[in-house]
């Protein structure tokens, strides 16, 4: 790094003797729409404001919140079931995330906002879920913005997906006689000989042995069914 240090270190700059960075913050609290809630427990407040306003107003609760809301009366703030529910400023928290509650169109917009956004995207199947799970939760989660995702226009549009789902591996029948189950296949890019630049090949399975047929690469169909 001697042509570096020649050009960036010379006598007449000063060694660091003063420093005037002291006490100065690039990245002020202001700048930041995250709040704390709770110890552990963030919500974002920006844009979702109206989202959680719309939570609080919300009373149709799944089951399995009623039984734990239920279990909760009589204690004051206390957590139930270790630290899975908490009841706090009028939201539910399930393991420090928000219960949403079952209002179709109210998990429709909260889904869109981690999904139709410019700055979200339009993520992936399993980043979206990630993306809704750090702040939200509610019943059947994972199907819901599976689902979603899935049926998103844009992603159909934007987003080839030409293969099928691999399957489960199918072994090969074990056979017990010759030239019962064959492979055939061309051989190309060869060089010409008598006339000839491709073979096809026929092997059996059983045997391993083989049939080699020149050939053309010009072979069509029915070529190939007179050759076989």
């Amino acid at each position: 790094m001697k042509k570096a240090d020649a050009l960036s270190r010379q006598p007449d700059h000063k060694r660091g003797v003063e420093n005037n960075n002291s006490n100065i913050t690039l990245l002020k609290p202001k700048y930041f729409q995250m709040c704390a809630m709770h110890q552990g427990h963030l919500l974002i407040d920006g844009s979702e404001k109206e989202t959680l306003s719309k939570i609080r107003k919300c009373t149709d609760l799944d089951k399995e919140v009623i039984k734990a809301l239920k279990s909760m009366k009589g204690e004051k703030k206390k957590s139930i079931r270790g630290d899975k529910w908490i009841e706090e400023q009028g939201l539910i928290l399930f393991r420090g995330k928000v219960y949403v509650l079952r209002d179709e169109e109210l998990r429709k917009q909260i889904t869109c906002l981690h999904h139709n956004t410019s700055i979200s995207g339009h993520p992936g199947c399993w980043k979206m879920l990630e993306l809704v799970m750090r702040n939200y939760w509610w019943p059947g989660i994972p199907k819901y913005v599976l689902s979603y995702v899935d049926g998103c226009d844009v992603c159909q549009r934007g987003k080839a997906f030409p293969e099928m789902p691999a399957g489960k591996l199918m072994l090969n029948p074990i056979l017990n006689a010759p030239w019962m189950d064959i492979s055939v296949d061309f051989i190309m890019g060869l060089s010409e000989a008598q006339g000839y630049n491709a073979i096809l090949v026929i092997c059996d399975r059983f045997t391993k042995q083989v049939h080699i047929i020149p050939t053309t690469k010009e072979t069509n169909s029915l070529g190939l069914a007179c050759l076989y």
